[in-house]
């Protein structure tokens, strides 16, 4: 089972649409365990980072969104690049994933994941970035992004600008 946890930061985007935030959320560090179909070779499949970026988002969403009340925003995946940076060797009980908010614009956001172990260090292994479109429950209408759903993606943190 992944376990988060919670880190700050003040790391400054660039947002440059209209309504876009300036600042991002903060960091949220999730564990997840490996098992041996995600190694290929003597390293984890490259496919897997994928996957682990897409575990880290939904347990993000649930601790972000999963409270009574609240609007559980769909977010689809609408383009996603992955930057390759070393291996994650065979043997490593688990890999970290550092979920964080980097943009909102007015229907949309972008997420970053990066992974790496306690066996590589603190430098990630991969950066996934993801934007993610927010649709109505048809999944073909985009909506826009709520005040509250903005406080929410960017940790309540006070945007720029």
């Amino acid at each position: 089972m992944a376990t988060p946890t919670t880190q700050g930061s003040d790391t400054p985007t660039t947002g440059t649409s209209p309504g876009a935030a300036t600042v991002a959320g903060a960091v949220h560090r999730v564990r997840i365990p490996l098992r041996i179909s995600d190694f290929v070779g003597m390293h984890v499949n490259n496919v897997r980072f994928q996957e682990f970026s897409q575990d880290a988002r939904l347990i993000w969403f649930r601790e972000k969104f999963g409270v009574p009340g609240s609007r559980v925003p769909i977010a689809l995946a609408r383009w996603m690049e992955i930057d390759f940076r070393r291996t994650i060797a065979m043997g490593v009980p688990e890999v970290w994933v550092d979920v964080q908010v980097v943009r909102v614009g007015r229907t949309s956001f972008t997420m970053r994941t990066s992974i790496g172990s306690e066996s590589t260090g603190a430098e990630p292994c991969a950066v996934v970035d993801t934007v993610m479109v927010v649709t109505a429950d048809d999944e073909t209408t985009t909506l826009e992004i709520t005040p509250e759903e903005r406080a929410a993606l960017l940790g309540d943190r006070e945007e720029a600008g």
